[in-house]
C-alpha cells in the first residue's frame, strides 16, 4: 500500500472512531445528531419539493386563466368596437370638450364628427354597386350609477362634419322613452355591441313595432267604435225625440208627433177618437129618441085621423113612420 493510502486509510478509521465515541450530546453521540439532522433537512426538502410542484400547478392555472381573461376582454373590446364619451355638463368641463343635445328626437353631436372617427365607408351591395354607409352608434345614458341603453342611431350626411353630427334613430322611438333621455346627463357612443345582445335587441325592437301596430290597431279600432257609439246614440236620441217628444222639433200642425212624441200624440188621437165616439152615441140616442117621439105622434095623428068624418079607412100613415136607422149613403 502506497503512503497516501495509508493516510487515507488512518483518517478514516479515526473519524470513524471519533463518530462511534460516546460524546454527550441532546442526541447521544455524533452519529444519531447527524441521523436527526439529515432527516429534518429529508422532510424540508420534501416540503419544499411538494410546494414547488403546487406552485407550479398553480402557476398552470393561473396562466390558463389569465389566457381566459384577456381573451374575454378581448373579446369584449372588438364587440364594442369603438367608444366616444360624453361627459356630464358642469362648469369644470373644458370648452372643447364633446356634448350632446336632444332636439325633435335627433342627438346634435358637437366636437364629435369625421375627425373623432364618425366617418362614413364604401361598400358593396349584392349587385356589385358601390354603396355609401353611414356611420352607426349606439347610444347610452347614465351617469356612476350606471347607463341605459338608448338606441341604435345613424348619422345623416348633411349633418355629418368634422366636428359635429346629427344623429337620427334607426327604430321607432316612442314619445315617453324619448321623453326620458336627459339634457345635461353623460353619453356614451359605441360603434358596435356584442352580436348575443345585438341579437336580443332587434327582438325586443320586433316585438315593440308589433306592439306598437296592435296599439295603433286597437286605438283606430276604439275610436271606430267611439263614432259608432256616438251615431248610436244620436239615432237613439232621435227615436227617443220621436216618441218622447222633442222641443225643439217642426212644428206642424198636421204632424204634432213632432213636437209632443209620437206616444203623446197618440194617446191625445185616442182621447179625440174616443169623445168623438161618445158624441156619435149621444147623438144616435138622441136622433133614436126623437124618432121614437116622431113616430108616436104619427100614429096618434094615424089614429085621430081615422075618427074623422069622411076619411077613408084604407088611409094610413105607417109608410111616414121613422124608424131612427141612419139613411145610407148614396
Amino acid at each position: 500500500m502506497s503512503t497516501l493510502g495509508k493516510i487515507c486509510l488512518s483518517l478514516t478509521l479515526l473519524l470513524l472512531l471519533l463518530a462511534m465515541a460516546p460524546i454527550p450530546g441532546i442526541y447521544g453521540g455524533w452519529a444519531p445528531k447527524l441521523l436527526v439532522f439529515h432527516n429534518q433537512w429529508s422532510e424540508k426538502l420534501r416540503d419544499a419539493k411538494a410546494g414547488a410542484i403546487a406552485a407550479t400547478d398553480a402557476r398552470a392555472t393561473a396562466r390558463q386563466e389569465l389566457s381566459k381573461a384577456s381573451t374575454d376582454i378581448e373579446n369584449l373590446v372588438t364587440g364594442w368596437d369603438r367608444y366616444w364619451n360624453i361627459p356630464r355638463r358642469g362648469p369644470q368641463v373644458p370648452q372643447n370638450a364633446p356634448s350632446i343635445r336632444v332636439e325633435n328626437g335627433q342627438l346634435i353631436l358637437a366636437n364629435i364628427g369625421t375627425n373623432n372617427g364618425l366617418v362614413t365607408r364604401q361598400v358593396t351591395d349584392a349587385n356589385g354597386a358601390q354603396q355609401l354607409m353611414l356611420p352607426v352608434v349606439h347610444a347610452f345614458y347614465g351617469g356612476p350609477e350606471g347607463f341605459a341603453y338608448a338606441g341604435e342611431f345613424i348619422a345623416t350626411q348633411a349633418g355629418l362634419t368634422p366636428t359635429s353630427a346629427t344623429l337620427i334613430p334607426v327604430h321607432p322611438v316612442a314619445a315617453q322613452d324619448m321623453a326620458k333621455w336627459p339634457a345635461g346627463a353623460a353619453w356614451r357612443l359605441r360603434g358596435m355591441i356584442p352580436s348575443g345582445n345585438r341579437t336580443s335587441i332587434d327582438e325586443l325592437y320586433r316585438r315593440l313595432v308589433r306592439t306598437y301596430e296592435l296599439m295603433r290597431q286597437t286605438d283606430a279600432n276604439i275610436a271606430r267604435q267611439e263614432g259608432l257609439k256616438r251615431a248610436a246614440e244620436e239615432a237613439l236620441g232621435v227615436r227617443e225625440g220621436e216618441l218622447l217628444g222633442n222641443p225643439d222639433g217642426i212644428v206642424d200642425p198636421d204632424r204634432p208627433e213632432f213636437v209632443v212624441g209620437l206616444l203623446q200624440a197618440i194617446e191625445d188621437f185616442e182621447e179625440e177618437r174616443n169623445q168623438l165616439q161618445l158624441d156619435v152615441d149621444h147623438l144616435r140616442r138622441s136622433l133614436k129618441a126623437s124618432s121614437d117621439e116622431r113616430n108616436q105622434k104619427l100614429e096618434g095623428l094615424a089614429g085621430a085621423a081615422t075618427k074623422l068624418p069622411g076619411t077613408s079607412p084604407t088611409t094610413s100613415l105607417e109608410s111616414a113612420k121613422v124608424t131612427g136607422q141612419p139613411v145610407p149613403a148614396n
